[in-house]
């Protein structure tokens, strides 16, 4: 599944196998009025527990059902360009940039959604407030809770970009991995080797010297990876204004030797903002499938 930009799907799910593709689509209701400079829809995260997906969009955290019928909007105001999310231990985290956090929301409705200060690392009970593009010091944009650590990303401007490791059970910071290289998107983790994107480098790095240049030009962004493959998307390299048009691409790419084994092109679909694997498991998110066999051929068949 990748969420898009181009204001008309909120998602498009891919079949690795047969090269079908769904879509999701946006309904008025995931408009916002008051963006703030940003897209009026911006449907970013992807996560899931039990029988429901979410996907963040702006102030907004909508879920679906199996079948990715639209169910409802949780009843919690997020923060406007919310990017990554992960689900933990009965809570849904959200990266919100301009407030330098993850957003906190528990699944069962009397527990308070909370603040996780990621450069103070406070917990604090959420405030919804407006956060301007100004208050944004480092982009925080991906997370990953994987071993005992929790793994957040910072994107950093101009500026090298690096990753914040917490422990996991104290979320006091452990380490910084510093230096990660530029512009840096997406985590997974295997086998305490920790990868992500370098997007303006276009390559796809890890904490162990691991280094592969991307063979698709264009912004890189969004990663799966399983044993056999890494799955990079890569949409048109277009001014962040323009990133609602153009086209993208989901490569396959064999770990054990670099080479793509397939490549499918979306077009239309804007810039893709997050990528996920629906129904095998994935290091760069570390749950169960959301799918069976059957969920899937339920919907793609």
């Amino acid at each position: 599944m990748a969420t898009i930009s181009d204001m008309a799907r909120v998602a498009v799910v891919l079949d690795l196998e047969s090269g079908a593709l769904e879509s999701i689509p946006v309904r008025p209701e995931f408009i916002d009025p008051n963006p703030d400079g940003a897209f009026s829809c911006r449907p970013f995260g992807i996560t899931w527990a039990g029988e429901e997906l979410y996907i963040a969009n702006h102030r907004q955290l909508l879920v679906f059902d199996k079948q990715l019928n639209y169910v409802r909007t949780l009843p919690v105001s997020l923060q406007v360009n919310i990017h990554q999310l992960a689900y933990h231990e009965g809570w849904v985290w959200a990266v919100s940039p301009r407030t330098n956090s993850l957003i906190g929301v528990h699944l069962s409705a009397d527990t308070p959604v909370v603040e996780f200060d990621l450069l103070d690392q406070q917990v604090y009970r959420y405030a919804p407030r407006h956060a301007s593009e100004a208050q944004d010091r480092h982009h925080f944009n991906s997370l990953l809770w994987a071993d005992e650590h929790l793994f957040v990303a910072a994107h950093n401007f101009n500026r090298p970009s690096f990753v914040n490791a917490y422990r996991r059970s104290t979320r006091t910071l452990d380490y910084v991995l510093s230096d990660a290289g530029s512009s840096i998107h997406g985590l997974a983790c295997l086998d305490g080797e920790l990868f992500w994107i370098g997007t303006l480098e276009n390559e796809l790095r890890s904490d162990r010297g691991y280094r592969l240049r991307l063979p698709r030009p264009g912004y890189a962004r969004g990663l799966v990876m399983t044993l056999d493959h890494f799955i990079v998307a890569t949409s048109e390299f277009l001014h962040r204004n323009e990133r609602r048009h153009g086209d993208s691409w989901i490569q396959m790419i064999d770990r054990h030797s670099g080479t793509v084994v397939r490549e499918f092109h979306l077009r239309g679909t804007g810039g893709i903002n997050d990528l996920r694997l629906l129904d095998a498991f994935d290091y760069a998110h570390w749950l169960d499938p959301f799918w069976s066999d059957a969920d899937r051929r339920a919907v793609i068949d």
